[in-house]
């Protein structure tokens, strides 16, 4: 019995997205053309699709540090450093 899908190695190929796409496709942090996009590779790439169930269980990194204040001194020093070219 033959299938009308095309048989591709499962493996990931250049037409492929980057797996950080994948993450932000599924967390739904895509702009909607290069999610339409995802969503039409998906129908053909069984490898991308098997790569999209594992980062599911992915927990992206959303731990955000505050940026110290330079002290006063340590900046006009620093800038001082800097501007001597």
């Amino acid at each position: 019995m033959k299938t009308s899908k095309a048989t591709l190695p499962f493996r990931k190929t250049s037409a492929c997205p980057a797996s950080a796409t994948l993450v932000s496709f599924r967390c739904r942090n895509l702009p909607a053309e290069i999610a339409a996009s995802v969503v039409e590779h998906l129908r053909t790439c069984d490898f991308c699709g098997a790569e999209l169930r594992l980062l599911a269980h992915h927990q992206p990194n959303i731990i955000r540090y505050p940026v110290p204040e330079i002290p006063m001194n340590l900046r006009i020093l620093a800038e001082s450093i800097l501007n001597r070219g």
